[in-house]
């Protein structure tokens, strides 16, 4: 065992000498780095700021440009250069630079969210109406590439609008405000007409109308109903609820705290005490001795989805008073709201019949005999007088013939001859294979014989297929015979 211990020692284990590391030599940054880097150090920085520190070093190297072979990738959240390794900063400042000159090339989002901070810190702009334009080109332009970080720049872009005091017009196309003035229209709904409703309607409950078959088929009769139901919802709601229609379905306005530019590194360069900024009658955000908060009205969770229930109940009950082949079930049980929509339905419905009622309709059939008629009085009035007259002499004329009576023809109607025979084939059952092997289209036919009969029938005769639109066919045989 002695022996087997000593050969153990001196076989495997034995002295080696420890290998010197190579020193590697620092890579040397350019001066102004190294200046802005002294920014970070000293035992006085301690009493600094995160972002007191970024805007420093933003400040002295707002033009500055580099030229680097950059290859790694960078992960930091609430990124600032401070953050950055020497190599990392020389790759942000030559990306930086290229972005400057027009040259839009994927990086780290780290790299996006550190240019971001420096527009809305106003670092590289000339004012804060060319920071807006920057930062909504780089929405624009690199929002394309990397997604990721447009949902923290739409926020970001508001909060740029009202904190600068911006135009309130260029939030006009944020969803917010988008949503905040639809329910303006419907909180003074008796005042607007059933065009700005439907707008509004759309906004607070996209996509509901336009999934459904119904309403492609009969959209300016739905249209019309569900602006008289809301505006009565409205009336109902007003005078026996204590809430409005409006706080019933997307709650009320209050006053809620707010942090401008949320999830960012921003020094609040303009240090903003006390300020007001109007968006619009639905949202005010107030700064107070430096606090910030915000008046909007904040609706529960789906409140969207209430709307839509309302919507899917009228549509159903349309359905079944227009006899729709394909019936949909009601979302809504509340007696009161299924009696207004029935009521409005039928309401319209009646207008419908009334209206049709009262259309005029002519009957060219039969202008061709109403001018036979009227020639034939004409003759006879002349005759009479003449006979009344003492005779005259004359000279012998020959007596022209009646003119025959004239048949059928598409003289007695607006259309040419060949959608005369077009709406012939249709109506008798006629083969229409003439049309393409004499080198007609079609379609072309189809839309000219519905405008030239529009101002008769108020509506097209023929759809696309074509087919006879049923309710106008005995008419039409009264104008188009065999």
């Amino acid at each position: 065992m002695k022996a087997a211990a000593e050969w153990f020692r001196s076989t495997v284990f034995t002295d080696e000498d420890i290998r010197p590391r190579p020193v590697r030599k620092p890579e040397r940054i350019p001066a102004m780095l190294r200046t802005a880097r002294s920014l970070e150090n000293g035992t006085w920085q301690q009493w600094q700021s995160r972002e007191s520190v970024f805007m420093k070093q933003a400040r002295l190297l707002v033009n500055y440009e580099d030229d680097y072979d950059y290859r790694g990738s960078v992960k930091c959240y609430y990124p600032t250069y401070q953050s950055l390794s020497d190599q990392e900063l020389r790759g942000y400042f030559t990306w930086r630079t290229k972005l400057r000159r027009g040259e839009v090339c994927q990086t780290s989002r780290s790299f996006a969210f550190l240019y971001i901070y420096e527009l809305i810190n106003q670092i590289g702009v000339e004012d804060p109406m060319d920071g807006y334009r920057k930062l909504e080109s780089f929405r624009d332009v690199y929002g394309q590439i990397d997604d990721g970080i447009l949902p923290y720049l739409k926020q970001w872009l508001v909060d740029y609008v009202i904190y600068y005091g911006l135009d309130p017009e260029l939030l006009s196309g944020s969803s917010q405000v988008t949503r905040d003035r639809s329910i303006a229209v419907l909180e003074h709904i008796q005042e607007q007409d059933a065009a700005a409703v439907i707008e509004a309607v759309n906004q607070l409950a996209p996509n509901c109308l336009d999934h459904s078959r119904f309403y492609a088929d009969y959209r300016e009769d739905m249209d019309a109903v569900i602006a008289r139901v809301l505006r009565r919802m409205s009336a109902h709601y007003a005078a026996r609820c204590k809430k409005t229609m409006v706080e019933q379905y997307f709650g009320g306005c209050g006053r809620y705290q707010a942090h401008p530019f949320n999830s960012a590194v921003f020094c609040d360069p303009l240090k903003i005490r006390n300020y007001e900024y109007i968006v619009d009658g639905q949202c005010i955000c107030r700064c107070e001795n430096g606090v910030w908060s915000v008046w909007k009205r904040v609706g529960p969770a789906g409140s969207d989805k209430k709307l839509k229930d309302v919507l899917k109940t009228i549509d159903s009950v349309m359905r079944q008073a227009f006899d729709y082949r394909h019936p949909i079930k009601a979302k809504l049980d509340t007696k009161w709201i299924l009696q207004i929509i029935e009521e409005e339905t039928q309401a319209l419905l009646a207008e419908k019949k009334a209206a049709e009622e009262k259309k005029i309709t002519i009957n060219y059939a039969q202008l061709t005999r109403i001018r036979q008629d009227a020639a034939i009085t004409r003759e006879k009035l002349i005759v009479e007088e003449e006979m009344d007259e003492p005779p005259v002499p004359q000279a012998c004329e020959p007596v022209q013939p009646a003119p025959p009576e004239e048949p059928d023809s598409p003289e007695n109607t607006p259309l040419n001859r060949e959608e005369y025979r077009l709406l012939q084939c249709l109506l008798y059952g006629e083969d229409t294979g003439w049309v393409q092997a004499e080198g007609y289209m079609l379609s072309v036919l189809v839309d000219g014989i519905n405008e030239k009969l529009y101002d008769t029938f108020l509506d097209s005769v023929l759809d696309d297929t074509p087919q006879l639109i049923e309710d106008y066919i005995d008419d039409l045989k009264e104008m188009v015979h065999p």
